[in-house]
């Protein structure tokens, strides 16, 4: 291409902060949308981003009425980024999504990498956390049945516990889902001008049930969602003959929960949970006493730190229990810096 002319490719998506960024953002199809995106932001904010195979040079923001917004290097053009679509950052927006997800379950220390296997960076997601010992790998490349078996021993060889979960095309999942019964699935799709990142349970017969982050948990086996969870009874209660089915569940609203005080309850779960005693209080309501179910494998909460459960959580009533009388199921929290939040 002559140094004079513009890079007339559409590039979807690009990366802000600086050229080796691994946060990304995608530009709107439509001008409408385009308008909402530039809000708050400036024309020098992008980047072809090293991390989705590019040069690494700024990028601008290109409105257009007739046909779809897109950015467009600036002259002069020496760039070989070959994915350029709407889809070319999903692996960043996974990796930024896994790194949210774990931090709400109260994981530190967390390291995300892009591997290069051979078509740029992000042929897969590795996340690593709890010391190094544990990790997910979103395999998103195309992969040789025996690669994947060759890897897999290599990470058993290296006492790496791996949560092996894929990408839309990356044409080995169904192995997974013959090896162990199901396999997790990451997939992207465009809401606004943002990629959102779902979870997805693939059983044998190649059915996939999606869902979100959100309403998963991490144990030790890895990645559970709610599609992995046991199902109900639906049989009557042989002394009560009350209906399993009928317990109520509320959902939670995200962020707008918060406790303190909490201390390990006598009565423990005998499932992979921990019981907590606490006192919780929903944004503009009162403080009361409730037990708190969390994941075993997570950090304990403080008594004296004041925490928010920032993710989807399920209140119960509990029949059997004159005080409390109502437990939470949360999969994580995150506690705050300060001791006080004017939001509680």
């Amino acid at each position: 291409m002559p140094p004079h002319e513009e890079d007339t490719r559409k590039v979807q998506t690009a990366v802000i902060g600086q050229p080796g960024s691994d946060w990304p953002v995608f530009l709107p199809f439509d001008h409408d949308d385009f308008d909402r995106f530039m809000l708050g932001r400036s024309r020098d904010d992008f980047y072809c981003g090293t991390l989705l195979g590019g040069c690494g040079k700024k990028l601008s923001a290109k409105r257009y009425l007739q046909k779809k917004c897109h950015f467009a290097h600036r002259p002069p053009v020496h760039c070989r980024r070959t994915q350029t679509g709407e889809d070319s950052a999903d692996h960043l927006y996974i990796g930024q999504a896994l790194q949210r997800w774990l931090r709400r379950q109260g994981h530190h220390k967390i390291r995300v990498s892009y591997p290069d296997l051979g078509s740029g960076p992000g042929g897969a997601v590795e996340v690593r956390f709890g010391l190094g010992a544990r990790l997910i790998r979103v395999q998103m490349d195309r992969m040789p049945l025996t690669q994947w078996e060759a890897t897999r021993a290599q990470f058993a060889k290296g006492n790496v516990r791996v949560q092996w979960a894929y990408g839309p095309n990356s044409g080995i999942a169904h192995n997974e889902s013959k090896a162990a019964g199901h396999a997790i699935r990451f997939t992207c799709r465009t809401e606004s001008d943002t990629r959102r990142v779902f979870v997805g349970t693939q059983r044998p017969d190649h059915s996939v049930e999606l869902t979100t982050l959100d309403e998963c948990h991490l144990t030790n086996e890895g990645i559970i969602t709610p599609h992995l969870t046991e199902e109900p009874s639906t049989t009557a209660d042989a002394d009560t003959g009350t209906d399993a089915t009928a317990l109520l569940a509320f959902p939670l609203v995200p962020g707008q929960l918060a406790f303190t005080a909490a201390i390990s309850a006598e009565e423990q779960d005998v499932t992979a949970r921990r019981l907590y005693d606490a006192d919780v209080q929903p944004v503009g309501s009162a403080m009361t006493r409730m037990r708190i179910a969390l994941p075993a494998h997570i950090v304990p909460p403080s008594p004296h730190r004041l925490n928010v459960i920032e993710s989807t959580a399920h209140l119960l009533p509990l029949t059997d229990s004159a005080e409390p009388s109502w437990l939470i199921e949360a999969p994580g929290f995150t506690p705050l810096p300060a001791r006080t939040d004017p939001r509680w």
